[in-house]
């Protein structure tokens, strides 16, 4: 029997990025602290700034920003050492070798923050007490501080520096706590491993995520790969032993669709389930088993591991408190869920922007939502695209047809009267505006953010498109199967909108009106490619702007170094 694919099982999974709970009230009291005061000051006997930039950090490309927070945080805390103390280490240091161990079922790896080598440092320096040279134990502090910080540094920035380029936009939101800062704050007495926990995600699913990371790390299991030997012929009735491989494959994911007749043949039920495994996942529905539905069919546990590696890695990326009402919009899932208190009210399914223009990754809100809007269209698709169409087809007033308004100097002009086959209309101050109708690009209804990219959510009138699995068909703006929903759950608790004056508002309205909503909506626009749902099952999906590979390259290099 076929696998039954739910996304809906998963949903729950994405509410609250922060939670409001016990661990965001440690780090309130945390924030509201004085500077902690050492159990037993012991002061630095050299305190140049030099001296202090003298510290191991594996990690280059934060190396100088982790030096200079050496530097100030020892002069923050009064040149003073925080962890060793005259006659033995602060409790805060055996807690810190401690939740490095702790750390590794998150993707870290303690060799990056020096572990064995500092705990055998800090060991030598204590076993004769009668020696012991302050100038080595200073040495060390700064060393032990180094360490720490570049461990929060990666927590809560994260370890890759660069996670977008060119058109690929990736905005990573505002760390949700100084490192500096931080550590003048713990306390000796601190749980460090309960204040490094309420630094991370809070999502319930991070932490399974972290489970099944854990899990994968320890599945040796080997898989012989294999392609059908002739794809071009594969369709029912085509026969090969690859099949029976195949057949193999997909009960490991959970499809088990039996054999018709022979295993070595192509039927139905074998196509149906690659096209089920197809969809899951992403990728064009075809039930062709093509190169790229292969290899996540073929993905090994040490793959999965590094898939969920790099996801919890992008967590931390997106760290923050949304808030009581937030949109969720997950970019390789293409889907959009709306939440009030982390309880779920609306979800619908969305498409994002194509890999040429593709959707910004970064966190918003709603400014306003505008009924029955205008599309002014930005000059490079203008340029780009409308132009040459009209070039080609000949139609001068191609466009004009179509409900746009052509405008120059925002003087409107006929656009019959262009010689649009002259190179130099290109450099013309050009404007097409296309009116309100139900055949506007924008739909009947769009929902503004404060960015300054022109990014934006929005109705269509290409209805048909949402019936494909992979949906990557626009500009860059995400375009709402149920835009009409998505309004009323924007609005209903502004003046008295209700589900008919949002209808009435589309259909009837008049043009471009606007309505601000009374409850401040956080939108937030992710990229997963891997989560464990509810069930604890892992879920894997399509990479539709090919972020994965790079960032698992930039990844891999920590558990080398």
């Amino acid at each position: 029997m076929l696998k039954h694919i739910c996304l809906l099982s998963v949903v729950i999974l994405f509410a609250a990025c922060r939670d409001k709970g016990k661990n965001g009230d440690l780090l309130d009291e945390m924030a509201g602290r004085e500077v902690n005061e050492p159990y037993e000051p012991l002061f630095l006997q050299d305190t140049a700034v030099a001296s202090l930039k003298k510290v191991t950090i594996k990690d280059n490309y934060y190396k100088p920003a982790i030096e200079q927070e050496v530097v100030d945080f020892y002069k923050k805390y009064n040149y003073q050492t925080r962890w060793l103390y005259q006659n033995k280490p602060s409790p805060l240091f055996a807690s810190y070798i401690k939740t490095l161990t702790e750390l590794t079922d998150y993707g870290f790896f303690p060799q990056n923050y020096r572990q064995h080598e500092l705990d055998s440092l800090v060991g030598s320096l204590y076993q004769q007490k009668d020696s012991l040279s302050l100038k080595r134990l200073e040495v060390a502090d700064r060393e032990i501080t180094a360490s720490f910080l570049l461990l929060t540094r990666h927590l809560i920035q994260g370890r890759i520096p660069k996670v977008g380029e060119g058109a690929r936009i990736w905005k990573r939101n505002k760390p949700i706590f100084d490192n500096v800062e931080l550590l003048l704050k713990l306390q000796d007495a601190d749980n460090l491993s309960t204040i490094i926990d309420a630094l991370q995600p809070q999502q319930p699913f991070y932490k399974a995520m972290a489970q099944k990371y854990k899990e994968l790390l320890k599945d040796t299991t080997t898989y012989t790969p294999f392609a059908i030997a002739d794809l071009k012929k594969f369709a029912i009735g085509y026969s090969d032993s690859t099949i029976i491989a195949l057949r193999t494959q997909l009960g490991r994911k959970g499809y088990n669709p039996e054999a018709q007749g022979a295993t070595t043949e192509v039927d139905s039920l074998l196509i149906e389930a690659i096209k089920q495994f197809q969809q899951q996942i992403g990728l064009t529905a075809d039930g062709q088993p093509g190169a790229l539905t292969m290899s996540y069919l073929q993905m090994t546990p040490q793959q999965q591991s590094d898939l969920l590696l790099l996801n919890m890695e992008r967590l931390r990326w997106q760290n923050k408190d949304l808030g009581e009402d937030y949109i969720l919009v997950n970019i390789p899932e293409y889907r959009l869920r709306l939440f009030h208190k982390d309880s779920l009210k609306f979800t619908t399914n969305v498409i994002v922007g194509r890999p040429g223009t593709p959707t910004p990754i970064f966190s918003d809100s709603i400014k306003f939502v505008e009924f029955r809007p205008t599309w002014s269209v930005p000059a490079s698709i203008m340029r780009k695209e409308m132009i040459p169409h009209i070039v080609n087809s000949g139609d001068s007033l191609k466009y004009a047809k179509r409900g746009y308004k052509l405008y120059e100097n925002n003087k409107e002009i006929n656009p019959a009267t262009i010689n649009w086959k002259d190179e130099s209309t290109l450099k013309r101050n050009f404007a097409f505006v296309e009116s309100p109708s139900a055949y506007n690009s924008l739909g009947l209804v769009k929902f503004i953010l404060y960015n300054n990219m022109s990014i934006y959510l929005h109705d269509t009138p290409s209805k048909k498109l949402f019936e494909n699995t992979q949906r990557t068909y626009s500009h860059g703006c995400v375009r709402v199967q149920n835009p009409d929903t998505l309004a009323y759950q924007v609005l209903k608790r502004t003046d008295e909108w209700d589900y008919q004056k949002v209808y009435d508002a589309m259909h009837k309205g008049r043009n471009q009106y606007r309505v601000h909503p009374k409850q401040h909506f956080v939108v937030d626009i992710s990229y997963l490619t891997a989560w464990v749902d509810d069930a604890g099952q892992l879920v894997i999906r399509n990479d539709p702007y090919q972020f994965d590979k790079e960032q698992l390259k930039l990844l891999e290099r920590y558990k080398k170094m």
